[in-house]
């Protein structure tokens, strides 16, 4: 892969959220063969070389005290970041925009051959995996590398250099993929049955099973039965609306009743809870089915299922499973008209599948040039943490925090996936308490809380 000018362009529309764009600067940039570098004949000017290996053989380098691997370094003992040679050239010291493209675009992803049961590109395949960097922004850091050299070639010379930040400390940014609304549903009953005669694998104990399976039974025979545990709404939005977060839901269509939702948009419920979301200024998306990730068809079936019944045109999606084929799904929502996306992430891990800790906008490869709609990367699933992961809730937290230190140092986001059906103190004791406490703590550092619909706005922050 080599740097075309299409692909350097989506690299510096990206950096344009970090400093104030000034032509006196923008003028000096250059961009060199790094073989060549050695005989370059310019003056005062700013030198990105661009590395012409296939090959990722990456350099340790050490940025903010936090140790970064360079993909495509130029020599693999320069620890030096970046230097000013005798005619007053600021070059920088390996190919920093050709190992940003690579994380950002999500170029390890094209032409995966192995992929999970449900065709998900997998952390155990991925660089992050390889390199165990999955915890750390590395594009964030390959972009404070060309900041820190651009505000040293602009002290030499007398330049003004003005930087910026998305947030003065960090976005945090709360959603919910409502997947199912009856814990205590006829399907769920007769999955139990199916375990209890051995069909079915067994999730809980026997005698837990049993239990479920009764109290599902007397649950859905009684007239008079208490709210399903489930349908746990308004519980999560008074809650929100105390911590002065505006969170996202995201809605499920029924398309495939085995894989997608046992509900309907038509549902009443679903409609009476879909007014008071908005009317309480959270924000309302689609929660794209299984089928839909590779399906044009799907999906726009399911947008327009969505806007018959609410009246209202989704800004955002994320895809059931977090199934993800890169280029093609951002293809297929794009012309479905969504504005964001926001399901890149690892389901087996959670951090920076895409090296980066801001809303970015997709490669398009086909034409070489940045895509319209924008991903807001998912940084951390709960299924992720205690299910894949089988972190305990200390470790969780302790790995929640470990990922706003890096938004933090940015002004960079923090995004939290918590499913509404992740609320059962059957499954995880303490669960209640715990999210709430966890909530709590990150308010209490003070972050931006934004959603999807605020990400309309990010197009004027970099002009």
């Amino acid at each position: 892969m080599q740097l075309t000018q299409g692909k350097i362009n989506y690299l510096f529309f990206h950096l344009a959220f970090y400093w104030k764009e000034q032509k006196e600067i923008s003028d000096c940039f250059c961009f060199e063969n790094a073989e060549n570098i050695k005989n370059i004949k310019y003056q005062n000017k700013i030198v990105f070389p661009l590395s012409q290996t296939e090959d990722i053989n990456p350099v340790i380098v050490n940025v903010l005290d936090t140790d970064i691997p360079i993909l495509y370094p130029l020599n693999l003992d320069n620890k030096e970041l970046y230097y000013l040679d005798s005619s007053g050239n600021l070059i920088f010291s390996h190919d920093y925009l050709k190992s940003s493209f690579y994380f950002l675009s999500g170029l390890q992803e094209l032409n995966v051959q192995e992929r999970d049961n449900h065709g998900r590109f997998q952390y155990k395949n991925s660089i992050q995996k390889k390199l165990n960097c999955i915890n750390i922004p590395v594009v964030n850091y390959y972009f404070e590398i060309i900041l820190q050299g651009l505000d040293f070639f602009c002290k030499q010379h007398g330049i003004a250099f003005t930087r910026k930040r998305l947030f003065e400390t960090f976005g945090f940014f709360l959603s919910h993929d409502v997947d199912q609304i009856a814990f205590y549903h006829w399907r769920e009953t007769a999955i139990k049955i199916k375990q209890l005669l051995g069909i079915s694998p067994l999730i809980y104990s026997k005698s837990v099973t049993l239990k479920l399976f009764l109290k599902g039974l007397l649950f859905l025979i009684n007239p008079f039965r208490k709210k399903d545990p489930w349908w746990n709404f308004e519980e999560l939005i008074n809650f929100e609306e105390k911590l002065g977060i505006q969170s996202a839901f995201y809605f499920l269509y029924n398309e495939n009743r085995k894989k997608d939702s046992l509900y309907k948009f038509s549902n009443k419920k679903i409609k009476t809870l879909f007014k008071t979301l908005i009317n309480n200024s959270f924000e309302v998306g689609l929660h794209g089915t299984y089928n839909s990730a590779e399906n044009q068809e799907s999906m726009l079936m399911q947008v327009k299922e969505y806007v018959t019944e609410f009246g209202y045109k989704p800004d955002g999606i994320r895809q059931h499973f977090l199934r993800f084929f890169n280029p093609l799904t951002f293809v297929l929502q794009e012309k479905a008209g969504f504005k964001y996306d926001t399901s890149l992430s690892f389901a087996e891990h959670e951090g920076y599948r895409n090296g980066y800790c801001y809303p970015f906008k997709p490669f398009d490869f086909e034409n070489d040039c940045i895509m319209n709609i924008w991903e807001i990367p998912l940084i951390m699933m709960e299924v992720t943490a205690l299910n894949y992961r089988k972190l305990d809730f200390i470790e969780t937290k302790e790995s929640v925090f470990q990922l706003i230190r890096e938004a933090e140092k940015f002004g960079g986001i923090f995004s939290l996936l918590w499913h509404n059906s992740r609320m059962t103190e059957y499954e995880y004791p303490g669960i209640k308490l715990f999210y709430n406490s966890l909530l709590k703590s990150i308010v209490e550092k003070k972050p931006v809380c934004f959603n999807g619909k605020d990400l309309t706005l990010f197009n004027q922050l970099i002009n």
